[in-house]
């Protein structure tokens, strides 16, 4: 969120007293964004206080002066996680503002953000979507419908209908964003690429498989007429195309598709091919992002129950990066531990709600954990799940553990080669309801909560 900062004027009074003050509010000022900038949002806290209260001195308590003031010190409240002395600050410079600047005032916008994301981060989402709808009104009014500062508001807009669990409300805030891009910019500009991405990523955060797909496919053709085919700006977008693929191959099919693992993955397997000869086409070829690359590809095999494909592409790819000794670091990353590829969800909320059901507040909940060691083999198998902690107890152990032996991992590489790990920990955390559950051990619900059990073999494994 931008932050503002206090322009102090000058009073005619006695000389040297509005002097003093200025100088002491500058210098507060100017300590309260530096500790910003630095994280210290304790320390900030305390500075904007200082810089209010001279703000108050100088101006009065209810001067227009003091509103940017209580908006730094809400901010930083934000930040440092103090929700309701926030709250409190941002609704003050609102009541402010709209008594000395009026109801559709620019400067409304920003505290009208700030209260939302406040409200967001404390689960009023209500109250949260009418602070960023209001932000939104201001908006439009002083600024037009299409003008790209817009895009914090509807972000703040697709969090608050989200987290009202009204996924088309949200799905309309990223659309509006990318159709206001598209005006300003024009459906073929290349700077549009990163608003269709972006709108990407939403619909892959919420598992919108087919509806992230198209976005990043918009977002290929641009470049492809931009830049050609071969671009390599094309790797990202047939990189997340991949991707989309690979996610909907893991989904139960649905009813009457024509779409399964064995079609999905080798059409994963095609755009990740085509992102690896763009790469392998350069003067030199990016070790790191051929690397990328190919390490997705081992997955994917791997997925498929192609095992010894998997690790020829692994191994590709171990050899790129170990051959640069900066990259050294990035090796690693992919393979000095095993890396989980695929697997049954575990549930956050227990038991899980029903669909259609009202939002549940996980601030009502109280929280849970399960601990399993286990071990993954050369195959990238689970061996010897075992719990060993849990509270509370007997409620989720046989769901972990199950979840635990299902689920598929990248293994672990050594001098280039597959070996075995063991004492590996998953701590899975939950939030249950607070009242006495019966002891027991849970049991695979009926309804659509679940967890997706993988084949043992072949396609999707």
């Amino acid at each position: 969120m931008r932050i503002l900062t206090v322009v102090a004027a000058l009073l005619l009074l006695a000389p040297g007293v509005a002097v003093i003050a200025a100088d002491e509010s500058a210098a507060a000022t100017e300590r309260y964004l530096r500790l910003m900038t630095e994280g210290r949002n304790a320390e900030a806290i305390a500075a904007a206080q200082e810089v209010l209260t001279l703000t108050q001195q100088e101006f009065g308590a209810s001067s227009i002066e003091v509103a940017a003031p209580l908006i730094n010190l809400a901010t930083a409240q934000l930040r440092n996680g103090d929700l309701r002395d926030a709250e409190a600050n941002y609704r003050a410079a609102i009541s402010l503002l709209e008594l000395r600047d009026g109801y559709l005032s620019l400067r409304l916008a920003n505290p009208l953000v700030g209260l939302g994301e406040t409200l967001v981060r404390s689960e009023q989402y209500v109250l949260a979507t009418e602070a960023y709808e209001r932000a939104l009104r201001v908006n439009h009014v002083n600024e037009g419908f299409y003008n790209l500062e817009q895009m914090p508001i509807r972000d703040g807009l697709t969090e608050g209908y989200l987290g009202q669990q009204n996924l088309e409300k949200a799905n309309f805030h990223q659309e509006a964003e990318a159709y206001t891009q598209q005006r300003k910019l024009g459906k073929d500009n290349l700077e549009f690429v990163a608003a269709l991405e972006k709108l990407g990523r939403w619909y892959d955060r919420t598992n919108q498989t087919e509806s992230a797909r198209l976005a990043y496919q918009n977002a290929a053709r641009v470049v492809e007429k931009a830049r050609g085919e071969d671009s390599p700006e094309l790797i990202d977008p047939l990189l997340a195309i991949a991707e989309t693929y690979r996610q909907q191959a893991l989904l139960p099919p649905e009813p009457d598709s024509t779409q399964s693992a064995e079609t999905l993955l080798p059409m994963s397997s095609m755009m990740l091919r085509k992102a690896l000869a763009i790469v392998q086409a350069e003067e030199p070829p990016d070790p790191a992002q051929r690397a990328r690359i190919l390490v997705r590809l081992g997955d994917l095999y791997l997925m498929w129950d192609k095992r010894n494909t998997a690790s020829a592409r692994y191994q590709e790819a171990w050899q790129a990066l170990s051959a640069d000794p900066g990259l050294v670091t990035q090796r690693d990353d992919y393979f000095s531990q095993p890396v989980r590829i695929m697997g049954p969800m575990l549930p956050a909320i227990y038991p899980p709600p029903k669909r259609n059901a009202a939002p549940v507040q996980t601030k009502d909940l109280e929280p849970g954990f399960v601990v399993v060691r286990y071990g993954v083999n050369q195959l990238g198998r689970v061996t010897d799940a075992s719990v060993i902690e849990a509270d509370p107890a007997n409620l989720l152990e046989e769901v972990v553990t199950r979840t635990a032996s299902l689920t598929l991992f990248r293994p672990r590489y050594v001098d280039g080669a597959p070996v075995d790990t063991s004492g590996l920990i998953l701590r899975h955390e939950f939030r249950c309801a607070p009242k006495k559950i019966e002891s027991r051990e849970a049991k695979p619900a009926d309804d659509d909560s679940k967890p997706l059990e993988q084949p043992t073999s072949g396609p999707g494994a």
